[in-house]
């Protein structure tokens, strides 16, 4: 008790003359022993209750805790010896102060007032500081709810196409009476304006953006989408809608502010495509009127079409006002988008109605070429009948016209350009077949043609110095030979006769159109041998592999440090146990801390273990810094997509081919991604399933489920099986069921399965198939039999394959 009593009264002499040494040091040896006496304290009441009572009655209270008493006791003497000792200096100072402070008032004063500004300046500051600080966060999550919706660069295509754009066309349809309605009308309503390839719908649909922008009101909100048949990405439904609710909910996304700004990042985060559409609805305004303009779905895959047509039937049925779609595609696609939900205004793109648009352009493009020098004449005459050939045989067709007087300007002649207007192109196809035949007598033809095959099976666009690259790969190659790289690849690209481009703006290449490569592997063009899809994306593929198998980089890539002699395995930059840098020995505790609960009962191999799964992204990290800086220009793109190239391999197709894609997927010794070992987690991953399963099927990837089938069968379980049948796509169900009925230890209850899954997505090859398997006609699979779920989703040509099979 009189500790207790003591020691605030002390605390405030310790206070009142902290410049007292002999009172500090004595407070501090009195605060010591007491918490001695707390250490013996907590000591005794530790004890058991018989060794308390014992210690009681041989060791009383007295003769444990006398000697912390005895030591208190004299302590506190010498602290009131030093606090007597401090008031008399104390009141010593305070005379001489008083002698002192007329003399130095006003000095100090201005001092004081010096500090209170430095103080007021350095509390702004810090401030400032936080305010800044909370920007930023704030910031950071705004940009991860843009990227959770989509990442895909949707004004890109729009600039291109606005770019294509001669002044003064391309503004007919807003004049349309049916487009104003669809405009300025209240109610919900989709606008569908079809035309033939070639016609100018993409530039069509690009001015449209740009005037809607241009008479935009306070309430209207402008989405739009391009899709880019060079983009497998943008072909996907999830990212088309995705970008559009990044567009139409930016503001509400910029102007969000604490637990609502974190309720969308939460709300955002691994949504897939249902997800995104139920994501907008919840969030539109019912006082903004919505305008979304889609073009180029006829380059989608037709499940991915019928998913962007069910989203926004669904928006439409939920959203009966101002809520604005327009859609623009070849004729083909309307049956495909509109089944779920009709349109209420239609228009076509005809030669009647860009007629005047055609003469203009026509013009405008025929004097730029004359004025730099493309199209020379030796009799200026020949302009005239120039300019009528390509208004008689243009038939509204901007694109033919375009690729016509390309044509005309690599004429060496006046004889030469007469004989082209002779003999006009009939269509697209024509004009193709010559400039493809040009292209073979072209120096670099070989490289070209690589580079037109490539250009149609990318999954992203390459840039020029990629291209470079890609174009000295051969199969087998062991190592990167830079004396095989052309060395002018804006030649090369030249070679490929206007078929190819370049763009400055990110020195990528494509086809001047997404019609090229409908011809050159569709339509049975002149080299059609070479432009086989399935075989090119196979090559591709194989060169990716072929590239990440290199030696260069299995050879020592980098340092530990810089100019250190000591040499790292690439390797082994995802498995250091410690790294030597301060900085990143921090970081790697920090992760290491954040993982203590998970880490605290592992051995030491099994931490080791651990911390290289934890900090392999900070190695990767390193290694890629290093490719880049040794110009390893196509590094990053075999690394990110060699897996796609190879989603349809058959081993049976080319046996070097499958070999080495079967060392990729279980060799450690290849520098590779393998998108099934990510460490990125994702909400929606199954706990009951392997994630290279969940990865193969989500991807549906058929050369994975193979290679398990041939060579790690054992994953490839009951359940396993079922889950595949159940969830693959009408597009691969046949191929994935064969599969399966092949594995030899397949159950009868999970061909069962198969067939009523079959039967209700209606793949009738595969019901045949699996009847032939001996699957059960009449087994009952989630309380249905197969003839039943055909039934019920309407598959007349299934039922009846299932009865005469004879289903009851």
């Amino acid at each position: 008790m009189a500790i207790g009593r003591s020691c605030p009264t002390y605390q405030q002499f310790s206070q009142l003359y902290p410049g007292c040494v002999g009172l500090q040091r004595a407070l501090c040896d009195y605060y010591a022993v007491i918490v001695q006496l707390c250490i013996k304290v907590i000591e005794v009441s530790r004890r058991t209750t018989i060794t308390q009572t014992l210690s009681s009655i041989f060791i009383p209270f007295e003769s444990e805790f006398k000697s912390f008493l005895d030591k208190l006791d004299q302590i506190a003497k010498d602290i009131q010896l030093q606090i007597s000792l401090a008031s008399k200096q104390a009141h010593e100072e305070a005379k001489k102060l008083l002698e002192h402070e007329s003399q130095d008032n006003a000095a100090f004063r201005q001092l004081a007032l010096k500090f209170h500004k430095e103080s007021r300046r350095e509390h702004a500051k810090a401030h400032q500081w936080r305010i800044d600080k909370t920007k930023r966060e704030a910031a950071k999550l705004k940009t991860s709810i843009r990227n959770n919706l989509s990442t895909i660069n949707y004004v890109k295509p729009w600039k291109q196409a606005m770019q294509q754009r001669v002044p003064s066309t391309a503004e007919w349809l807003q004049q349309e009476p049916l487009f104003r309605q669809w405009k300025d009308g209240p109610d919900t309503a989709i606008f569908w304006c079809s035309g033939t390839m070639g016609v100018g719908k993409t530039v069509l649909m690009s001015n449209v953006v740009a005037q809607l922008h241009t008479s935009r009101k306070t309430n209207d909100i402008i989405s739009y989408y391009f899709c880019r048949a060079d983009d497998a990405a943008s072909l996907l439904a999830r990212s088309i809608l995705g970008s559009l609710a990044r567009q139409i909910l930016d503001s509400q996304i910029e102007h969000a502010k604490d637990d609502s700004l974190r309720g969308l990042y939460e709300d955002s985060r691994d949504i897939n495509t249902a997800d995104v559409v139920n994501f907008l609805l919840s969030h539109l305004e019912v006082d903004k009127k919505y305008y979304l303009v889609l073009d180029g779905l006829d380059e989608c895959d037709s499940s991915e079409v019928q998913k962007v047509a069910r989203s926004v039937a669904q928006l439409c049925d939920k959203r009966v006002r101002d809520f604005k779609i327009l859609f623009a595609g070849r004729p083909e696609l309307k049956k495909l988008l509109f089944r779920v939900i009709k349109p209420k205004y239609k228009i076509s793109v005809t030669e009647r109605k860009v007629e005047s648009d055609m003469d203009h352009y026509i013009a405008t493009i025929l004097g730029r070429c004359l004025e730099e020098e493309q199209l020379k004449l030796g009799d200026p005459k020949i302009i005239m009948k120039i300019s009528k050939a390509l208004r008689d045989g243009s038939n509204g067709m901007f694109l033919w016209t375009r690729l016509f007087i390309e044509e005309l300007c690599a004429q060496r002649s006046d004889n030469d350009i007469l004989k082209a207007l002779k003999h006009l192109p009939r269509g697209l196809s024509e004009i193709f077949d010559r400039k493809l035949h040009r292209v073979l007598d072209r120096m670099a033809a070989k490289e070209a043609i690589k580079t037109l095959q490539f250009c149609g099976v990318v999954k992203r666009s390459l840039t020029v110095r990629e291209y470079q690259e890609a174009l000295s790969l051969l199969p087998g190659q062991r190592s990167l030979d830079r004396g095989q790289f052309p060395n002018d690849m804006y030649r090369v690209i030249s070679d490929c006769c206007g078929l190819a481009f370049v763009d400055e703006e990110d020195n990528t290449v494509h086809y001047i159109h997404y019609s090229v490569k409908q011809y050159l592997f569709t339509m049975n063009s002149a080299l059609s041998a070479e432009f086989d899809i399935a075989g090119v994306n196979r090559h591709l593929g194989f060169l990716c592999m072929t590239y990440l198998n290199f030696t260069d980089f299995k050879h020592q890539l980098t340092k530990v440090k810089e100019g250190s002699n000591i040499p790292i395995k690439p390797l082994q930059f995802g498995t250091l146990p410690i790294c030597r840098s301060s900085s990143l020995t921090s970081r790697i505790a920090v992760k290491l801390l954040s993982h203590r609960r998970q880490l605290q009962h592992l051995s030491a191999r099994e931490l080791e273990r651990k911390a290289q799964e934890l900090l392999s992204d900070l190695e990767s990290s390193r290694l890629e810094l290093e490719i880049q800086k040794r110009d390893f220009q196509f590094f990053d793109y075999a690394w990110n997509y060699w897996v796609d190239h190879m989603k349809d391999l058959d081993s049976n197709t080319e046996t070097m081919i499958w070999r080495l894609f079967c060392r990729c997927v279980e060799d450690n010794d290849i520098l590779i991604y393998r998108p099934w070992e990510s460490k990125q987690q994702d909400h929606g991953e199954r706990s009951d399933l392997p994630r290279i399963v969940q990865w193969l099927l989500a991807h549906e990837h058929y050369a994975l489920l193979l290679y398990h089938a041939r060579h790690q069968s054992y994953i490839l379980t009951e359940n396993i099986k079922r889950e595949i049948l159940r969830n693959v796509t009408i597009q691969n169900r046949y191929r994935f069921t064969e599969l399966i009925i092949q594995q030899t230890d397949t159950s009868n209850k999970t061909l069962d399965h198969g067939l009523l899954y079959a039967s209700r997505e209606g793949c009738n090859n595969s019901v045949a198939s699996l009847l032939r398997a001996a699957a059960n006609v009449n087994a009952r699979v989630c309380d249905r039999t197969a003839v039943q779920a055909a039934a019920e989703k309407g598959h007349l040509e299934v039922v009846e394959r299932l009865l005469a099979a004879e289903a009851d």
